[in-house]
């Protein structure tokens, strides 16, 4: 192995990226939308790139030419395939992205990166590499905890399930707009048009948890609306994840692709027990529009632009009974979804 290689170090540059740092270099011209570590692995559409999800999970950025649709490995409960998108100065890059699901399955899964690594720069495609490494490591991967699901994850899911069905009933390539399961900052984002959807359980709180600095960011010269989805568990709601996945997956163009990604989640059986076990209604909803003077924190507020170093997973909470000025109307919601949904179709 080369003395310069990039598998040996991988793990410790997550830990880097999770302490808050990130590198800029020349290839991009300047920083993507997350923070990334470039590895010295390089291919004719850029060079490959470690990362962390919105919680910390490890990631692996295999950059895409433009126009190019490769077939993608099949993720599972303890990995994530998707493709993702980041913008830097006006111009889309796209990944392959793989993201480690499970802190259990890290060790394996930087053992996959590594091996990835060895043969994209053995002159194998990202493509033809991550599809025939996972396959390799299969078992290993799939070795994730069978454990419960707690009550707040599943609302989760609900609650951007729900609207992802709304955007599926405007069009069927909606899905593509779900960007949440493949660790984009927004749980939904089309263009320059983003939302993020914040469920809660109990009616009476009106606080809500904003997971980084960059959750309530709009998109460059974009808009960004926050919204909050009181759930409430009841023994006969209509609302559940077995029926609202079905429900989407018969509407959208691509149930396949759909499907990956609701197993991006954590989900990988939509009819699983522990997924259904509550039943839920909604008690209310409320949009609001982010903009200046909404509560919030984000890098530019602060002094050095960035958190310290060794901060990270950072998480907040904001009280949205101050945000009443920036609460919108009724039919603003179907405004913004007939956006989200043009952006897909076009």
């Amino acid at each position: 192995m080369l003395p310069d290689s990039p598998t040996a170090t991988a793990a410790g540059n997550w830990a880097v990226l999770r302490s808050g740092a990130r590198q800029d270099d020349a290839d991009l011209g300047g920083a993507l939308e997350i923070p990334t570590i470039p590895t010295s692995v390089s291919t004719p559409a850029g060079q490959v790139r470690l990362a962390i999800g919105q919680n910390g999970e490890a990631r692996v950025l295999l950059p895409l030419a433009p126009g190019e649709t490769p077939a993608q490995p099949g993720g599972g409960a303890g990995l994530s395939v998707s493709i993702s998108s980041y913008q830097k100065e006006g111009e889309y890059l796209r990944f392959l992205d793989l993201v480690c699901l499970s802190k259990d399955l890290e060790t394996v899964f930087g053992e996959v990166v590594d091996e990835i690594l060895v043969r994209v720069a053995g002159g194998e495609t990202c493509a033809e590499a991550a599809t025939s490494t996972v396959a390799d490591f299969r078992l290993l991967l799939e070795r994730a905890a069978a454990g419960d699901v707690d009550r707040r994850t599943v609302g989760g899911l609900i609650g951007e399930l729900l609207v992802l069905n709304r955007l599926l009933e405007r069009s069927s390539s909606a899905w593509e707009a779900w960007r949440g399961p493949a660790s984009d900052r927004h749980d939904f984002r089309a263009g320059d048009t983003s939302l993020e959807v914040k469920v809660s359980l109990r009616a009476a709180a009106s606080t809500v948890t904003i997971n980084g600095l960059a959750q309530l960011d709009p998109p460059v010269g974009g808009t960004l609306h926050l919204l909050r989805l009181v759930l409430e568990p009841v023994k006969d709601g209509t609302l559940a994840v077995s029926g609202l996945a079905r429900n989407a997956l018969s509407k959208a163009s691509d149930p396949e692709a759909l499907r990956q990604l609701i197993a991006a989640v954590g989900c990988p059986d939509a009819d699983d027990e522990r997924w259904n076990r509550e039943r839920f209604r909604i008690e209310s909803e409320q949009l609001f529009e982010v903009q200046p003077g909404f509560p919030r924190l984000t890098n530019s507020m602060l002094t050095r632009g960035a958190v310290p170093a060794g901060v990270h997973r950072l998480s907040y909470e904001i009280d949205l009974a101050s945000a009443a000025p920036y609460r919108c109307e009724q039919g603003v919601f179907t405004d913004l979804a007939d956006m989200l949904c043009s952006c897909q179709s076009g």
